[in-house]
């Protein structure tokens, strides 16, 4: 049987080792986030996405969605691992997204980009980005972190992992029962642990029971990137 004990457990653990979400990682602007459920009677998994801009990877090494995963069904160790991230973005036409001199800014001299092997216009409107509530910090360039922020607000259902990539990383017989693009998050850098944060009480909760309905949130959500100002910072 799935007890939700266990099932916190793990997660605590995970965020001993620093493999639970952080979402103001000092090296990682956030930029979007996603949490898929999955259980039958004997197995359960926790998907919890993060997309964000590594800056210690810089250009495209840094645009990628990281996929944390927790179960009792996995062949690996829960948490994230090399092959949990997804590259999001790639040049397109002979152009170079990003600078070549600096690789957090985008190229004002190229036009188009790749996302998840479709070729898009390059946004360099800052109206766009003033839409999507992102203040652009530099009056000359656009960084990459706000960029994958307005991707994020543009395009997020390209940017969140595929049903087939996640089913390379977990049971493909597991039923999915629960979704989430936004939700409460622990601020774990001040010691907050899952376990004592109310969402994965209750999604621990929804995986012993199977019944959705132990999901009934009283915090408003705290994921989008704005609530996380240290994101990145280091």
């Amino acid at each position: 049987m799935i007890q939700a004990d266990e099932i916190l457990a793990q997660l605590d653990m995970c965020n001993s080792e620093y493999t639970f979400p952080m979402l103001d990682n000092g090296y990682v602007y956030p930029a979007g986030t996603k949490l898929t459920v999955y259980r039958d009677d004997r197995r359960w998994a926790i998907v919890i996405e993060v997309i964000g801009f590594n800056y210690r990877g810089g250009g495209h090494n840094g645009m990628s969605n990281c996929l944390h995963i927790y179960g009792n069904c996995l062949p690996y160790e829960p948490g994230i691992r090399n092959e949990n991230f997804i590259y999001l973005t790639d040049d397109a036409n002979n152009c170079n997204t990003f600078d070549n001199e600096e690789d957090f800014y985008l190229n004002q001299d190229c036009t188009t980009f790749t996302l998840r092997e479709q070729i898009l216009p390059l946004y360099h409107n800052r109206q766009l980005y003033k839409d999507a509530g992102i203040e652009i910090q530099d009056a000359q360039r656009i960084n990459a972190f706000e960029f994958l922020r307005l991707l994020d607000a543009l395009h997020h259902d390209k940017l969140v992992a595929t049903e087939t990539e996640i089913r390379e990383r977990i049971p493909n017989n597991l039923p999915k029962i629960m979704e989430l693009h936004n939700w409460f998050h622990p601020d774990v850098v001040n010691d907050v642990l899952p376990s004592n944060n109310e969402t994965f009480k209750q999604i621990a909760k929804v995986l012993e029971t199977g019944n959705i309905n132990h999901y009934k949130p009283t915090h408003e959500p705290n994921t989008n990137w704005k609530n996380w100002p240290d994101g990145g910072t280091l």
